[in-house]
């Protein structure tokens, strides 16, 4: 399990750029896991040892359980919200440029306007005009 959580604190760290807080979100859910998976191993060799001389067994057994649920869950909650969390937009594919490909220009291209005083000839009227012998 410990591997695989360092699996997954490494992926998310490579996928920060792609996915940006989510992946943010996921990274701290595994390490969370990571911290309870060592809390459980080091209550498992160092605290339940020294326990059996202990005479509230019963109350330590509790409290150390409780930490690692809050571990378990937290990390958790903290995966399952990277999965719904809002990813970065996708960037729109640039079109190929280079030799051989017209060039964009770097700035945006305006709407055609049309120039003042420029009109369009007027057309005679019905019947008459050019055509006519």
């Amino acid at each position: 399990m410990g591997i695989l959580l360092l699996l997954g604190v490494v992926m998310t760290a490579m996928a920060r750029r792609e996915h940006g807080s989510a992946a943010m979100i996921g990274m701290a859910g595994c390490i969370l896991l990571l911290l309870g998976l060592l809390f459980n191993i080091f209550r498992s060799y160092v605290l339940f040892p020294q326990m059996t001389s202990s005479t509230d067994i019963q109350t330590t057994v509790t409290v150390t359980s409780l930490v690692s649920l809050l571990f378990d869950a937290g990390g958790t909650a903290l995966l399952i919200w990277a999965v719904v969390a809002r990813r970065k937009p996708s960037q729109p594919a640039q079109p190929p440029q280079g030799p051989g490909w017209p060039q964009q220009p770097p700035y945006p291209q305006q709407p055609y306007q049309q120039q003042p005083g420029w009109q369009n000839p007027p057309q005679p009227p019905y019947g008459q005009g050019q055509g006519q012998s």
